[in-house]
């Protein structure tokens, strides 16, 4: 089961829960009231603070299935404020940080037969998206559901270095180096490999529609789920990276910082995008 999957079936027994519980709420009060005389709705002029949920499952999913998660992806918070019982205005921040080193075992080029070396790439990425938009409500006793759309803009962008474990010499001039770009893990010598690279920065921008269901488990306490479908841009600029050859003719390591467009020209790029995405909120309301 994919993660995917998890999210709707997930999202579509919330639906299911939330439907037979309604019948019972509207028994205790039609107006939105508990048995102690607290709303359970919010009401104009209050405010709302949430999380989404959706890089938890993600990481408890992966842990269950066996696979090995380092962090928790891109999270959302959201704010809402409500200009009316049934009309929100809502923010959105979706902050995205990741760290992460990857190892690969080769041989030593210096070593005797069957010793080994590790060569290491250190990556880190950074996100950052602000939406915001108008949200609708209605519903009867703690289910609500909602919908509306928003605008967004958001970038970001990376680094990473490389730390290899055979040296580049004038005895070895083309090390064996470790493909980190190849799903195999493959290895070969290289005459000409990078030590370090900084991404061109990513520019996004959009809209979106959303539709979803929030159930009220507590006074001014929910949980839901949203469903978002929109149409976005996104620009990269250039980035840049170092490389290290050795010159044969002088006998000295060449050590040279191209920009994404000289060596790599696809690296800038302009493209629309449409994005379907599913997140399960937690929301406080006061």
């Amino acid at each position: 089961m994919t993660m995917k999957t998890l999210i709707i079936s997930i999202g579509l027994c919330l639906v299911g829960l939330v439907t037979m519980a309604q019948n019972v709420d509207e028994v205790n009060n039609a107006a939105y009231v508990n048995k102690r005389g607290v709303y359970l709705l919010p009401q104009a002029g209050d405010f709302a603070l949430g999380i989404d949920a959706t890089p938890f499952l993600d990481y408890l999913g992966n842990i269950f299935s066996g696979s090995y998660a380092p962090y928790f992806g891109a999270e959302s918070i959201y704010g809402k404020y409500f200009l009316e019982d049934n009309r929100a205005l809502r923010a959105r921040l979706t902050l995205g940080l990741s760290n992460i080193s990857s190892k690969g075992v080769l041989p030593d080029d210096d070593g005797s037969v069957g010793a080994t070396v590790m060569d290491i790439r250190h990556a880190s990425k950074a996100t950052v998206e602000l939406g915001v938009g108008l949200e609708f409500r209605r519903g009867r006793g703690r289910v609500q559901g909602f919908y509306g759309g928003e605008v967004f803009l958001g970038f970001g962008g990376g680094n990473g270095k490389y730390d290899y474990g055979n040296r580049m010499t004038s005895s070895n001039p083309d090390p064996t180096t470790f493909d980190f770009d190849s799903w195999l893990g493959s290895y070969a010598p290289e005459t000409i490999r990078p030590t370090k690279y900084k991404d061109g920065i990513t520019f996004n921008a959009g809209i979106g529609g959303f539709i979803g269901v929030e159930y009220f488990v507590a006074p001014q306490m929910s949980i839901g789920g949203e469903l978002t479908l929109g149409l976005g841009f996104k620009t990269t600029g250039q980035g840049k990276t170092t490389y290290e050859k050795w010159d044969t003719i002088d006998d000295e390591k060449i050590i040279r910082t191209y920009s994404s467009e000289e060596y790599r020209p696809e690296a800038f790029s302009i493209s629309f995008y449409t994005y379907p995405k599913a997140s399960i909120f937690l929301m406080f309301h006061f």
